[in-house]
């Protein structure tokens, strides 16, 4: 789980959730239900954050995560994945099987693989119960000492105790569950990712990644910190068994070029105003020619250079690093420059479809889609 800004707001939704529960408290921490709790927190959360309005992306999410969660044998819990309409890189699980990425994170991931290992490391915390066993063990002592307190009609009237319980099982969503529970969720994820048909080494180039954007900004990883000195030891960790993971001979892949096909003009960064107003940006995909650099293409594609930095970084790259000409990009273009670039996309693809024809011995849309589907991944082992 990455550590969000909203993390006060988080705290007062699943607060609220503990404190409404219809269970005894002292009933609901000896045998929780994981799947009712992640249930009510989920309500609220989607008021909070809201979902992100593109159902396409929505239903890719799903995909992958289904996919993904294909390799858990016999899953405890229904599912669910939802994509969050907030710009901070976070992504977190809640007990019962709720798990959420932001757009935010689409942003800085490179491939569909990274996504999947994202997905696979919150799948883990679920499959782990470590909200429940953090919970249990940060709050033991407290517990005994309210004793009966809990369990009596008294407890609304002794709110700052029940605040202490339902304060402390937030941060453990919020701040991660401490190293040894980190590591069995990035072995985890490794796994199941790698099962599913995804490259594991995808997750681990998004942890390096990582680690120079919280250099950068200060966005952290759910008890992932730049400054930890944990932090190396869990990037070389995730590498040794991802390299353990590829020796097995499996067919594994990044999936980039599909990745990067389902974010074009995904919304990119807070709006201007609190409220309605749009984020200023967009994400534009753009393929390299020769001679461009990240300040060139930053001029071009949004009149400003100053954004060279910010692409290299969604690119995993640094801004005098060289480009190939051929590769595709990462770009940021202002909300009304975006709109057009589509237009004219969407244009062109309505065109290729009239001028692909479904004729005898002709090549249809969808036997073209195939073949190119096919070339594209491919390209992308």
């Amino acid at each position: 789980m990455f550590l969000p800004v909203k993390s006060i707001a988080l705290l007062a939704v699943v607060t609220a959730v503990i404190v409404i529960a219809p269970k005894p408290a002292i009933a609901l921490f000896k045998a929780p239900d994981e799947e009712e709790m992640g249930r009510k927190a989920d309500e609220q959360i989607v008021h909070a954050y809201g979902l992100y309005d593109d159902e396409k992306l929505q239903a890719y999410v799903r995909k992958v995560g289904k996919r993904v969660l294909a390799e858990v044998v016999e899953p405890q819990y229904e599912y669910h994945f939802k994509l969050m309409d907030d710009a901070m890189v976070n992504a977190f699980a809640l007990p019962g099987g709720y798990i959420y990425v932001t757009r935010g994170l689409l942003a800085v991931l490179n491939s569909e693989a990274a996504l999947a290992g994202v997905i696979g490391h919150e799948i883990g915390h679920v499959i782990g119960h470590h909200a429940v066993k953090k919970m249990k063990k940060s709050i033991g002592q407290t517990l005994l000492a309210l004793g009966g307190l809990i369990a009596s009609k008294d407890i609304r009237a002794n709110a700052g105790a029940w605040l202490t319980i339902t304060t402390s099982l937030s941060q453990q969503i919020l701040l991660g569950y401490g190293r040894d529970m980190e590591m069995e969720s990035d072995q985890e994820g490794l796994i199941l990712t790698h099962e599913a048909g995804y490259d594991p080494h995808a997750i681990v180039g998004f942890l390096q990644s990582l680690r120079t954007l919280e250099k950068l900004g200060g966005r952290g990883y759910h008890g992932f910190q730049a400054t930890h000195p944990d932090t190396i030891v869990r990037i070389i960790q995730a590498e040794e068994k991802a390299g353990i993971l590829s020796g097995r001979g499996k067919d594994y892949q990044f999936y980039r070029d599909r990745y990067l096909d389902m974010i074009e003009g995904l919304r990119y960064g807070r709006p201007k105003w609190h409220g309605k107003t749009l984020p200023p940006y967009k994400i534009h995909i753009y393929t390299v020619k020769k001679g461009d650099t990240f300040r060139s293409i930053a001029e071009d594609v949004s009149g400003n250079q100053a954004l060279a930095l910010e692409m290299a970084t969604l690119n995993a790259m640094d801004h005098n690093d060289a480009l190939t000409p051929g590769m595709r990009i990462k770009t940021l273009v202002e909300e009304k420059s975006s709109n057009r670039i589509l237009e004219r996309k969407h244009k062109k693809e309505k065109k290729d479809e009239v001028s692909a024809g479904t004729g005898d011995g002709k090549i249809g849309k969808t036997g073209r889609r195939e073949k190119a589907d096919k070339k594209s991944e491919k390209s992308d082992r």
